[in-house]
């Protein structure tokens, strides 16, 4: 973890209606937060000269499948140089009533959270961050 004592995880989140309530939230909990809006924003941010820490990777593509954002996520990670250790946690866009309120392993430090409230999240990215 960043010497801050807080958690620092690199948000992109492509619905600008969600992003601005999900920033505010996760600060809440006590994160501190990069916020990029698309996909072509965080390969820049990422894929730069300058070292950009963070102990988590938050995803939330529009209109793709989870493990096209699993696979975004992962590519993320690797173009910045962050362990494997490192999580991604992809949001769904839509999730399965079945599947609501539930976290799907995705392998090692891969997760798919079918978001239900704010409450399950911050459980996962605390579980996640300890």
């Amino acid at each position: 973890m960043h010497e801050t004592n807080r958690p620092t995880i690199f948000l992109l989140e492509e619905d600008n209606g969600a992003r601005p309530c999900l920033s505010r939230n996760l600060r809440l909990f006590g994160f501190r937060l990069l916020v990029v809006a698309d996909e072509q924003d965080a390969i820049e941010w990422l894929g730069g000269d300058t070292y950009i820490h963070a102990d988590l990777l938050l995803i939330d593509l529009v209109g793709k499948l989870p493990e096209e954002a699993l696979t975004v996520g992962r590519r993320l990670r690797t173009q910045a140089g962050y362990s494997s250790e490192t999580p991604v946690v992809v949001m769904p866009e839509t999730v399965a009533q079945d599947m609501e309120g539930t976290d799907e392993s995705a392998g090692a430090n891969d997760w798919i959270c079918h978001y239900e409230d704010s409450d399950q999240l911050q459980r996962l990215l605390v579980r996640l961050l300890n």
